[in-house]
């Protein structure tokens, strides 16, 4: 079984003769991990450590212009700031909408045009890869942060309450970009790209950051899209949320997800046994391995037990690609991000030799 072959069939909910698996860390956890493994680069690590999926990196960014007469340089939404303050009062940030911002005006700004942007780069890194590996990617757009940070997150989170049709328009303008980015960019990758993957937080240690409800009215819709024409372009979607998000998993499943990530399991309500037992029938599961307990502070048998108790949960179902909950970071220790990968190797008859 190859390992796009593994992928594709854990995604479709069918046995496995492993877990599939990815990878995800801090620069400096991955030059430690090939210093210790001895491997020459970043894909001869995530041959080593079994990793069966690879990303396809794009930048929907677009550069800064400026500065204008008054020092001030725009970002792409419209956001201004200065990059050093002359001490003539004025702020050093300067959103481009306020209480006074009417809806005319939204719909008037300067938005920025995704046609300008390069997609000539995709299709080469599909090509060199998948017919071996699962390719995944896309423009990250979590647009519920972006807009946070063009008006504020204060702003955004009172706006939804006292001016909620100008909330809606910022939104609509910063989504009609990333998807038609997106668009683009899976038109560029000419069917080679086998699951778009879309940011955004959602979730707290405790639940929602909004209310089911507000989510509900103001980011189900918008989000739609985006698997929309994921789908619409053969893609499987993986929608990235850290935090407690079940209360919002029926409605990803109901409007077109495909797999869930990172599956941050210290959170309320995200226990893989019971995300499966409740959810596994329709979603595939990306992550889980827990990077706030087990990993920076168990053993190495204690996550060797935490993967196996994953792979059994999910056995003959498929379902689940082993991951972290969360990217590693420098307070895990090697060895245990090691023993993850070597456990999950272990699991097919004759294994293969041990990662040290």
């Amino acid at each position: 079984m190859t390992s796009r072959e593994r992928v594709l069939q854990a995604i479709a909910h069918k046995p496995t003769d492993r877990a599939p698996a990815d990878y995800g860390a801090h620069p400096s956890v991955t030059d430690g991990l090939m210093r210790k493994l001895g491997v020459a680069d970043y894909e001869e690590l995530l041959k080593a450590l079994g990793v069966d999926m690879r990303r396809v990196h794009f930048d929907y960014g677009q550069p800064d212009t400026g500065p204008d007469a008054d020092g001030y340089w725009r970002n792409l939404w419209g956001a201004k700031y200065r990059k050093n303050d002359p001490g003539d009062g004025r702020p050093t940030t300067l959103a481009p909408f306020t209480e006074e911002t009417s809806l005319a005006e939204v719909h008037s700004h300067h938005w920025p045009d995704p046609g300008v942007l390069d997609y000539t780069q995709v299709r080469g890194q599909c090509e060199k890869v998948h017919d071996t590996y699962a390719t995944f990617g896309a423009p990250w757009s979590p647009f519920f942060h972006e807009v946070g940070w063009l008006i504020g997150q204060e702003n955004f989170m009172v706006w939804m309450h006292t001016k909620p049709e100008v909330a809606h328009a910022i939104i609509q303008h910063v989504v009609d970009y990333e998807v038609e980015a997106t668009r683009r960019f899976l038109e560029a990758a000419d069917g080679l790209l086998d699951i778009a993957y879309f940011g955004n937080d959602f979730g707290t240690q405790r639940g929602l950051v909004v209310s089911p409800g507000m989510w509900n009215e103001f980011f189900r819709k918008p989000l739609k899209r985006y698997f929309q024409v994921s789908h619409e372009h053969g893609c499987k979607v993986m929608k990235h949320s850290c935090g407690g998000v079940r209360d919002i998993i029926p409605a990803l499943i109901e409007d077109g997800v495909d797999i869930l990530d990172p599956i941050q399991v210290a959170a309320q309500g995200m226990d893989l046994a019971g995300l499966v037992r409740d959810f596994g029938g329709d979603l595939c599961f990306h992550g889980g391995v827990d990077t706030q307990r087990t990993l920076p502070f168990g053993t190495t048998e204690d996550v060797r037990a935490e993967v196996r108790s994953y792979l059994e949960i999910t056995k003959g179902r498929g379902g689940y690609i082993l991951c972290g909950s969360q990217e590693f970071i420098e307070d895990i220790p090697l060895e245990n991000i090691l023993a993850m990968y070597d456990e999950n190797r272990k699991s097919i008859r004759g294994g293969g030799g041990a990662l040290q």
